[in-house]
């Protein structure tokens, strides 16, 4: 099971498309929570899941820095699918909640 963090963050990263710089998948929390977390928060969340392997990373050839693209993973995928089931099964996006 992952953490509800984690979930958003797997939620970003699936609508910002594989391959994506975390500024991205930032500014994919940024459009769907009311309140977004800080930047650093990311980053760590972003680390742990591919620690799990649920998020896959490269380094962007284009980018003379070679910052990180972060791709979910066919296990992220199953954890986020999960994570979802198991808010819907206790209500909570029919209550509005989740």
């Amino acid at each position: 099971m992952i953490g509800k963090f984690e979930e958003l963050t797997l939620l970003a990263l699936v609508r910002a498309g594989p391959a994506s710089h975390a500024a991205k998948v930032y500014n994919a929390l940024e459009e769907g929570l009311p309140k977004t977390p800080q930047f650093a928060a990311l980053y760590t969340a972003l680390d742990r899941l591919a620690k799990k392997g649920m998020v896959s990373e490269t380094k962007d050839k284009d980018d003379p820095r070679g910052k990180r693209l972060f791709t979910i993973t066919g296990a992220g995928r199953v954890a986020l699918s999960e994570a979802v089931r198991a808010s819907v099964a206790l209500g909570g996006y029919e209550l509005g909640l989740a």
